[in-house]
């Protein structure tokens, strides 16, 4: 019997080879013959750097960069063979576990840092620029990143913007960065948020980066200027545009600076490690992360892998921390089972202090219950 198990990671709690490694010690308890192949994976956002230097060819670099609110911190990136084309973790510098709980700071986070990364990839001679979004501790836009690279954002009075997306209410003017014009941009981007309003950037992901009730309406108005800015500069409408949420709105200042492709994060690392073969040579695959909720279902790694095993008739099976129907959805997705990892009441802080082994006790279960299917 061949298994697959490819899970995301579970947000500070553990990373996706963590969680692959206990599911593997629960099924394998059960099924010691069995052969099991651990693939810990990325929706495109964070942990894509560890696919990366599992599976593909290419190495890790490092550079002096900053985080979202400017200590120096040096963070990697993954550079192809071919020399030519590098994949820029944004959450590796401008990331939320780069900052503590408590410094926590959503208005003034800066995108900055992930834009010195690509400066150093460029600088290296890459023309291909891959930014995979994700755990973003920003809401600017990707504005930092674009004056990191050279670019220039004025007020009406002709000054510089400060640091952050809430001075981008400020925003009257745009100079592009030179030299970049035969750079190829993707963005790796899952979700389907929109920039502004309740379904957008500042309401979506900014509480979670700090910011208050007061703060979210305050950027989401900051977001709908920088908007009315690049449309007026560049022509290109970035509030309707798909996705254009993802990271603090870096996916539509990406689209919005340098017209670069959004693509499905999944599929691209996918593609690269050859995904869709492994899963086809599966009986049963074991995808997991920190949370499933209809959000998995829209683009994200469990749901992604669902659709495939869908695809190929190969039962797949969910397990999470939480679950967060209704569960039709899930079945309707290709999910064969889901299951929380939860054994009886337990808080959040109990959860995910003792992920691990609860972790390996449900697949152990989901097993023993599988194989005594008639």
């Amino acid at each position: 019997m061949q298994i697959l198990i490819i899970p995301d990671s579970f947000k500070e709690s553990l990373t996706a080879t963590e969680v692959a490694r206990a599911l593997y010690m629960g099924v394998h308890k059960v099924l010691p013959e069995a052969v099991i192949n651990q693939i810990p994976f990325s929706d495109g956002g964070e942990g894509a750097l560890e696919v990366l230097k599992k599976q593909a060819q290419g190495v890790l670099v490092s550079c002096q960069t900053e985080n979202a609110l400017g200590e120096k911190i040096n963070a990697p990136y993954f550079l192809f063979e071919d020399q030519k084309s590098a994949w820029i973790e944004l959450s590796q510098a401008s990331g939320l576990a780069q900052i503590a709980p408590e410094k926590r700071d959503a208005l003034n986070a800066s995108t900055y840092g992930t834009g010195l990364q690509i400066k150093d990839a460029i600088a290296r001679g890459c023309n291909t620029i891959t930014l995979g979004l994700g755990g973003s501790a920003t809401t600017d836009g990707g504005a930092g990143l674009f004056e990191a690279l050279g670019g220039v954002l004025l007020d009406h009075k002709g000054a510089y913007l400060e640091r952050g997306g809430l001075a981008l209410k400020n925003l009257s003017s745009i100079i592009l960065p030179k030299g970049l014009d035969g750079i190829y941009w993707k963005v790796a981007c899952d979700v389907d948020n929109p920039l502004l309003g309740p379904s957008g950037a500042a309401s979506v992901y900014g509480p979670q980066k700090g910011a208050s009730a007061s703060d979210v309406v305050q950027l989401d108005r900051a977001l709908s200027q920088f908007a009315t800015v690049i449309h007026h500069h560049f022509g290109r409408q970035i509030t309707t545009l798909e996705g254009g949420g993802a990271a603090g709105g870096t996916a539509a200042g990406m689209y919005g600076f340098f017209n670069a492709t959004l693509q499905s994060g999944f599929s691209l690392l996918s593609e690269m490690i050859g995904l869709e073969k492994q899963i086809k040579q599966s009986d049963l695959i074991i995808t997991a992360e920190g949370k499933m909720d209809g959000q998995s279902l829209q683009g994200k790694l469990t749901g992604s892998v669902a659709h495939l095993g869908k695809k190929h008739n190969i039962p797949v099976v969910g397990i999470a921390g939480a679950l967060e129907g209704p569960m039709d959805a899930f079945f309707n997705a290709g999910f064969a089972g889901v299951f929380s990892i939860q054994n009886g009441p337990l808080s959040l802080k109990d959860s995910m202090e003792n992920a691990e082994i609860l972790l390996s006790n449900t697949a152990a279960n989901l097993i023993k219950f599988y194989i005594s299917k008639p």
